[in-house]
């Protein structure tokens, strides 16, 4: 007699076809749809994410109209309504009326699947853009502020041009609808991450992400037989830590409303508030300890978390190189920053709680690249700026939504720096690098090498750019290491006499003192530090293909009128 299968398995077993159901009838109605006579892939994947991004913007005007007087600065709803409708309804027939004419490639190489998730990323930075254009959330002319908007949103940074409502602090100066698209966007911005992590990042290895043993897409796709199935568990684990983060807010005091856009923006380490100085204006501890946790976990690799939780096996943390060395990075810059103050440096300040909490929410919100405050990065001394700098090109875990270096890659660089140096005293010497169990290839190696090169080459024009525009030289590297980082603020104190547009001061202000060229340059930045510095440079060499080919077959030549090349 076969036994019956437990009640909680089968509701799993139904609700996984559910979804499956689903995800095949979507596909298929757009594969029926997108039958059109030009073949191309790439522009099927930006039209997609247009047309998905609709109902997301009709969602947030229905926020708007139930919710938006209890966290908007008027104390009004439907402000943004009725222009995110009419945004919503005009991007959908815009994407649905090119997918018409687009039809699926047979096959796609793994630098037009680079180029894809590029554009993919660019279209939902229109269309948040657009939506901020249509709301008056910023100038209609200012399509440079609302790339930079769009793209902090996206990226999930915390760095913005909106001013509060109140010259003193306060509520942003936004509506119920755009604040909740802010805080959705960073959300969905890391749901989007989870997929790209399962479905394209095993494939391509792109930053040397393919090794082992926890490192970060191998695990992931061991979570289960089928991606979809690994996809799924990480969402869910995803969405029940955002549940958690949001419950935690509400017990600590924080309104409803606002704890739910709150934790949309901790577990996605966006670090977006609904107000100008951030958590720091609850001025409550428990707040602050409930956005610790969540900050922390979001800077913990999920497949690492989700197998300790699903196997009962929290001796899988420490078992972690990587989860080791994240705690002690941490606790060492926490106990520095505490001890490091601006009068002098001594053993009295870890005694003081409140000042301990501070210490370790900044270490917190920088290191899981989150970017929340309560108080200004430069209230603290040098020195600890200087470790929070060090902390914002670490970043989190690997297969976390933190940005960031990544703390794996820190170790393998570590590991293969020693290598090198046993090797200069041995010059026979033949060594594998070794990542606890795990053997770490040639290949990964190059590949987490080209990527700090990359975006080392990277920070120094973008430096230059953000000094051009009014920041100075401190103010553009801290900045520019900061947007690449996902974080935000920086480390440096903005002048409002040096304020090329706005008046601005503090660590968050960066964003608002620089002009267009400023802006575009930040906007670039946080969208190539979130979708890889490889990936940006493989699409960026396709997208000059076309004038490099050109150049290199002799095509730039002059003729003559009788036909003799002339150089």
């Amino acid at each position: 007699m076969t036994p019956r299968p437990a009640r909680r398995a089968a509701e799993r077993e139904r609700l996984r076809r559910l979804v499956v159901r689903a995800v095949r009838a979507v596909d298929g109605s757009l594969h029926k749809w997108a039958r059109g006579p030009y073949e191309s892939t790439l522009a099927i994947t930006a039209l997609v994410v247009l047309a998905a991004a609709s109902p997301v913007l009709a969602a947030c005007a229905v926020f708007d109209w139930l919710f938006g007087a209890q966290v908007a600065a008027g104390g009004e709803s439907g402000t943004d309504a009725v222009p995110l409708l009419i945004a919503s309804a005009a991007i959908a027939l815009f994407a649905l009326a090119l997918l018409r004419l687009c039809r699926f490639e047979r096959r796609i190489t793994e630098r037009q699947t680079l180029t894809a998730l590029v554009l993919g990323s660019f279209a939902a930075v229109a269309a948040v853009a657009i939506a901020h254009l249509a709301t008056g959330a910023v100038a209609p002319t200012a399509v440079a502020t609302a790339f930079a908007e769009a793209a902090a949103t996206v990226t999930g940074t915390n760095s913005t041009t909106i001013l509060p409502a109140d010259p003193g602090g306060g509520e942003l100066e936004l509506g119920g609808g755009m604040l909740a698209l802010r805080a959705a966007g960073q959300w969905l911005g890391g749901a989007a991450f989870i997929v790209v992590l399962v479905r394209v990042l095993p494939h391509l290895g792109v930053g040397g992400l393919d090794s082992d043993g926890g490192v970060a897409t191998r695990s992931a796709r061991r979570l289960a037989p089928r991606s979809a199935g690994t996809m799924g568990r990480l969402l869910l684990l995803y969405s029940a830590l955002t549940v958690l983060v949001a419950v935690g807010y509400a017990l600590a005091g924080m309104p409803l409303t606002h704890s739910v856009l709150h934790a949309l923006t901790t577990a996605s380490t966006g670090g977006f508030s609904t107000y100008a100085d951030s958590l720091g204006h609850f001025d409550s501890a428990a707040i602050e300890w409930v956005a610790i946790f969540g900050m922390a976990a979001g800077g913990v690799s999920l497949p690492l978390m989700f197998l300790a939780i699903r196997r009962r096996d929290p001796a899988r943390f420490i078992r972690s190189y990587e989860f080791r060395l994240y705690v002690t990075l941490i606790v060492f810059a926490t106990v520095t920053v505490a001890l490091w103050t601006r009068d002098d440096f001594g053993f009295g300040h870890l005694f003081g709680h409140e000042h301990f909490r501070q210490s370790l929410f900044a270490v917190v919100s920088v290191i899981s690249t989150t970017g929340f405050e309560t108080a200004s990065f430069i209230e603290l001394s040098t020195g600890s700026q200087a470790i929070l700098m060090v902390l914002m090109v670490i970043g989190g875990m690997s297969a976390s939504m933190a940005g960031g270096f990544k703390v794996v890659r820190l170790l393998t660089l570590a590991s293969y720096i020693g290598r090198e140096l046993r090797r200069a005293i041995y010059p026979s010497l033949a060594e594998r690098l070794r990542l606890g169990r795990s053997t770490i290839s040639e290949t990964t190696i190059s590949r987490i090498v080209g990527e700090l090169l990359l975006a080392a080459l990277l920070l120094i024009p973008a430096a230059i750019l953000l000094g051009a525009s009014g920041l100075d030289i401190v103010g553009a590297l801290s900045y520019a290491v900061s947007a690449l980082s996902n974080v935000g603020p920086a480390v440096s104190y903005v002048d409002p006499e040096l304020s090329s547009v706005v008046p601005a001061v503090g660590s968050t202000g960066h964003l608002a003192a620089v002009g267009w060229l400023g802006r575009l340059t930040a906007g670039l930045l946080m969208l190539a530090g979130r979708m890889s510095v490889t990936a940006t440079a493989v699409a960026l060499s396709v997208a000059v293909y076309p004038a490099v080919a050109a150049v290199r077959h002799g095509q730039w030549r002059r003729r003559r009128a009788y036909g003799v090349r002339v150089r």
